[in-house]
This record gives structure tokens, sequence and C-alpha cells, in this order.
């Protein structure tokens, strides 16, 4: 074999395992680049989804703030409409006396007082009810010292004559006692629509 043969034989054994080393390395490079890209997804799959679940947290923490928000600003709306309804109460009955049921009334709120109390009572009224007041009680039959030394808007403080026993019967009393009843009546009725409207929204 001549020389020109041995080198070209090596020239092309040379080839072949440049070809094989490319043809290698290119496959390689494929896998490489595969996985490189795999790798590339998964890390932004997760950061999506990290930036989903931070935004989500957000929208959340966000509404709860707005719905605690808007209740508050209900809830104040209810004491104040019912702060008016009660003041509106309260000057309705500074005119309690001049109503024709108001003997029945002063009449009620002083037995209910004796019914406590045995022996001899003291009134203690407003000057304004002295007159109505010894009427009932003289009706009543009971033993009896009126005094006037209570300013109010009617009614009457029973006691016996130890002054331990007190019943207040006055007409602010019975509405102070009432007071957050009615609140809850007022906002009620004021707002039933609203309750109705949140039932049937679920």
């Amino acid at each position: 074999m001549s020389i020109e043969d041995i080198l070209q034989a090596l020239d092309d054994q040379c080839r072949e395992e440049c070809q094989e080393i490319f043809a290698r390395a290119e496959q390689e490079a494929k896998q490489i680049l595969e996985r490189a890209k795999g790798e590339a997804e998964a890390i932004r799959q997760a950061r999506m989804a990290k930036v989903r679940a931070e935004a989500q947290s957000e929208t959340t923490s966000m509404l709860y703030s707005a719905r605690l928000k808007s209740k508050n600003a209900v809830i104040s709306v209810k004491e104040i409409v019912a702060e008016r309804a009660m003041a509106e109460a309260e000057k309705e009955l500074e005119n309690l006396r001049s109503r024709p049921n108001y003997e029945a009334v002063l009449e009620g709120l002083i037995k209910e007082g004796l019914a406590r109390l045995g022996g001899k009572v003291v009134c203690h009224l407003d000057p304004a009810d002295k007159e109505l007041a010894d009427s009932i009680l003289r009706k009543q039959g009971v033993d009896y010292e009126v005094l006037t030394d209570v300013e109010c808007l009617g009614g009457a403080v029973v006691s016996n004559t130890e002054g331990r026993v007190n019943i207040i019967n006055t007409v602010e009393e019975r509405l102070n006692r009432a007071r957050e009843k009615l609140r809850m009546n007022v906002s009620g009725i004021l707002f039933e629509e609203e309750a109705k409207a949140a039932v049937g929204g679920g």
C-alpha cells in the first residue's frame, strides 16, 4: 500500500470519527437544550403560580377589607338612624302629660310600684303630677305620702318609708331600660329590606 493510500485511509477514518463526534455533540446539545427548555418552563410555571397565589391573596385581603368597611358603614348608619329615632321618641314623650291617656299611664306605673311593696308607701313625683297621683293613690286605698322631689317627663318613684326599696318607674327610666330593645326594633324595621335582600342573596 502506497503512502498516499495510507494517508487517504487515515483521512477517511478521521473524517468518520469527526462526523461521529459532531453527531454525538449535536445530539447532546439537543438534549441539553430540551432539558434547559423544560427547566425554564418549570421555573416559569412556578413563578406564575407564585404570582397568581400572591395576587389571589391580595385580592382576598382587599375584598375582606372592603366587606368589613361596608359592614362597619352599615352599622354606623344604623346607629345614627336608630339614635335619631330614639331622640324623636324622647321628644314625643315631652308632651306625654298633655295626652288623654296619661292618667292611665301614670296609674299603671304607680300600681306597678305598689304591687312590689307593702305597708305605707312614699310616692316621689314631678310637681306637675301631684294632684293626679293623689287621686290615683286614694282610689288604691293605700297608706301613702306624696313628695314632689323628682323632675321627670312623667311616672313616679315608689318606695317604702325607709327608702331602702325604690321602684323607679319614671318615663325616662322606663325608656332607658327599653333602650337597647327599642334600638334593635328600630334598626330591624328600618333595615328590614336590607336583611331580606341579604338572606335572598345567600
